[in-house]
């Protein structure tokens, strides 16, 4: 029962993450123009914020939140400025310009920067399977930049290579907060760090509206926009990281973390279904090597 727990949980958190990236595409498609990033992500962090703090009921998580803001400030405000404010507009701006899938895909490539972080800041050993993992999945990453396709709003064109870089920069930014954030992250519990981080996070985005967004963009936010707003905010951002550090509780990181491999196949089902988005061979090819290449990277031989 514990193990069905822990899998339906980690479920819940990959399908709200594979499900973003089809939100965020259909939202810019539609919008011709109307959506502000730097407004949307605002408010999406505040919902994220507002979503968790009823975790600050508990007395404990009180006195961690005070503790983390007082004497772990500093490495909190470098995650959130990297891992969340950035990463966040990186990963979303780009689907203004490349597809769901194509996102998705360079998105979660981070897997290859984390380990390359961890070795740098943490001294982690890469074993010969990470290298070679590594370096067929770079394969499947420069395959896939070259690949065509398209989907309803758009075919694969320069601003698609704009899209992908900007997908790829989020991933190595997520890897970062990965990698930086380990050692806070097992100090004060995954939720409490979340919590911390958007509430910082949307406190760093503050000032930027005053300078990126009109009165006039802040008074007239379409319903649309305000349900993708809702949505990403308290779905794929609140909740999505509350199933999956809740998931840690049941079932080990490391089957956890195959989940990850779930959510770009997800990426594509919906992105096919909802956005008629079409990949040519050369794309399916390469996905088949970032998958293979992040499989060569977690494989332990001679262990359980």
């Amino acid at each position: 029962m514990r193990s069905f727990i822990g899998l339906l949980l980690g479920l819940s958190a990959t399908v709200c993450w594979g499900s973003f990236y089809v939100v965020g595409r259909w939202l810019f498609g539609e919008g011709e123009g109307e959506l502000n990033v730097f407004l949307f992500n605002f408010l999406r962090f505040v919902m994220a914020a507002a979503a968790l703090t009823p975790l600050l009921l508990v007395r404990r998580n009180r006195e961690l939140v005070k503790r983390a803001l007082a004497r772990d400030l500093k490495p909190f405000l470098l995650i959130t400025v990297v891992g969340v404010v950035l990463e966040s507009y990186l990963v979303f701006y780009a689907l203004n310009f490349t597809t769901a899938a194509r996102c998705s895909l360079m998105a979660n490539f981070s897997p290859v920067a984390t380990v390359i972080f961890a070795f740098f800041l943490h001294g982690e050993k890469i074993s010969k399977w990470g290298i070679t993992g590594m370096i067929v999945g770079f394969a499947g990453i420069v395959m896939a930049g070259i690949s065509q396709g398209g989907d309803m709003y758009a075919a694969t064109d320069w601003r698609t290579f704009i899209g992908d870089a900007m997908a790829l920069a989020s991933g190595l930014c997520w890897a970062f907060f990965t990698a930086y954030g380990v050692e806070v992250s097992d100090r004060y519990g995954g939720a409490v760090c979340m919590l911390v981080c958007f509430f910082l996070g949307a406190l760093l985005m503050l000032p930027l509206q005053f300078f990126m967004v009109t009165p006039a963009e802040a008074v007239n936010i379409p319903l649309r926009v305000w349900g993708g707003m809702i949505y990403t905010g308290m779905v794929t951002l609140a909740f999505a990281n509350g199933c999956y550090y809740a998931a840690l509780r049941y079932i080990r990181a490391g089957v956890l973390g195959a989940f990850g491999y779930l959510s770009a196949g997800i990426t594509f089902t919906l992105s096919i279904i909802l956005l008629g988005e079409h990949f040519s061979g050369i794309f399916i090819i390469s996905v088949l090597l970032i998958l293979g290449g992040m499989l060569l990277m977690m494989y332990r031989p001679g262990r359980n």
